[in-house]
């Protein structure tokens, strides 16, 4: 399951504690900003790598 995390808080550490092959947005975004990572998101899982 492809989730994307929201914080405004712990952004800083995602990239160490962070789990893999997820995305992190740090509160400020723009809604293009949700919508690029989940269609990130979207064509990994459904790409040919994950068959």
């Amino acid at each position: 399951m492809a989730v994307v995390y929201i914080s405004g808080d712990s952004a800083a550490e995602w990239a160490i504690n962070g789990v893999p092959n997820d995305i992190m947005l740090e509160k400020p975004f723009a809604m293009a900003e949700m919508i690029t990572a989940v269609d990130q998101l979207n064509d990994r899982s459904t790409g040919p790598a994950s068959a």
